[in-house]
């Protein structure tokens, strides 16, 4: 019989490490049982995976203590600095309090990536992870069974190399927000996920990418003025955003906006909403708001003279028909504009009559623009819909490339 070969165990340390770095922290220091060859490398492995559930232990505490003193005993043993450190864990059946300690290790190993996500029902950072030199990304999602925000607020905030930042779950005020740009001149990409704002503005010269997924602004106005941005998008529940504009936008490529309500006694008498995205290059509208923010779109449109860079634009809307005057304005103010989607999207619906209020402004469009590359229409097996958008498209423009209607 032909002797068997370990050809794993003869690879060099650092090959082996990096193979480990691509399983959880539990089995790599469980292969440290394989043979005297296997028994330290664990120890290098550049790359800490911690996951932990205590739901598959029925909520007991003595397990959550037994993980929390694993954590400890692996930082402890660490022989060299880390690249990346995830701990992804849940403590929501438990009355657990998991500690935060392990944090301040993992802060002197020099991490290039930090990602936590953690169910408990109190879990305070360390003022140590906004301090790192080394840290190039960082995600915090910290959430409590019942819903209540964690508070962040370092005493400062010193990340010299980080470039990416994602936020979830945090209660953010002000203070935090000044200091996060002062700390940061490398922040290139910020996404804010479900977090609650006591902030009145987001300014960066430097920041290429920001998102606000279902944020709830706590402040009377959220003015963004980011003359390096790139790419945006805004997702917000019913009311969630009450007033937002936007200043400074010179580079916006993209721009990704879904407001879902709107407080329409907070939009000031000159709105940038629209207007402020005109450098864009590709637009995504999605006009599920009242009526009354689409008057205001359409009153900030007018006021903006053109949109020069805008050649792709994609509207999503409930009521297509009742929201075609603020397409039209979109064809008058963007003449470089080459590729026109129109979404009906039937699964949501506001008040009947929105479509009637616009009717007048429908008959009275008094231009007719040369030319359009592309026009596509989804409409959901709704000929008819189709038929009309195509009719009232081409009111608006002379020459049509190619239409295509699914």
């Amino acid at each position: 019989m032909e002797e068997t070969v370990d050809r794993i165990s003869s690879l060099p340390d650092e090959l082996l490490t990096h193979i480990l770095s691509f399983v959880t922290t539990k089995v790599a220091v469980q292969t440290s049982i394989l043979s005297k060859r296997w028994r330290h490398i664990w120890v290098s492995v550049p790359v800490l995976k911690f996951e932990y559930d205590n739901e598959d232990f029925d909520g007991d505490t003595g397990e959550d203590l037994k993980f929390e003193q694993f954590v400890d005993g692996v930082l402890q043993n660490r022989r060299a600095l880390l690249d990346t450190v995830i701990y992804d864990c849940y403590f929501e059946h438990s009355t657990w309090e998991p500690s935060t300690e392990w944090l301040d290790r993992v802060a002197l190993l020099m991490p290039r990536v930090i990602r936590v996500y953690v169910v408990a029902e109190y879990f305070k950072c360390p003022d140590s992870v906004f301090s790192c030199s080394s840290l190039e990304s960082l995600n915090l999602s910290l959430h409590t069974p019942i819903d209540q925000f964690i508070d962040v607020s370092p005493k400062s905030i010193s990340l010299p190399c980080l470039k990416t930042l994602k936020l979830c779950a945090l209660e953010l005020c002000e203070n935090f927000m000044q200091q996060l740009f002062t700390g940061c001149p490398a922040l290139e990409s910020l996404t804010l996920h479900s977090c609650i704002l006591y902030v009145s503005g987001i300014s960066s010269n430097v920041l290429k990418n920001l998102t606000l997924f279902d944020c709830s602004q706590n402040t009377q106005t959220l003015r963004v003025s980011c003359p390096g941005l790139v790419s945006l998008s805004i997702f917000s529940g019913d009311y969630n955003i009450r007033c937002i504009s936007f200043y400074n936008m010179a580079s916006l490529v993209n721009a990704d906006i879904k407001l879902l309500g709107y407080d329409d006694y907070l939009v000031p008498d000159n709105p940038r909403l629209v207007s402020g995205l005109s450098n864009a290059t590709s637009l995504v509208l999605h006009l599920y708001c009242p009526p009354e923010l689409q008057l205001h779109w359409k009153k900030d449109i007018a006021n903006c003279t053109t949109f020069n860079n805008l050649k792709s634009l994609k509207i999503i809307s409930s009521d297509m028909i009742g929201d075609f005057d603020l397409i039209a304005c979109f064809l008058w103010h963007s003449p470089a504009l080459q590729h026109l989607t129109l979404i009906a999207d039937v699964h949501l619906f506001f008040e009947e009559g929105i479509g009637d209020t616009l009717e007048e402004a429908r008959q009275d469009f008094c231009f007719q623009r040369e030319y359009l590359e592309e026009v596509k229409i989804y409409c959901y097996n709704d000929y008819e819909l189709a038929s009309k958008l195509v009719s009232m498209v081409g009111r608006c423009v002379k020459t049509i490339g190619k239409i295509i209607i699914r």
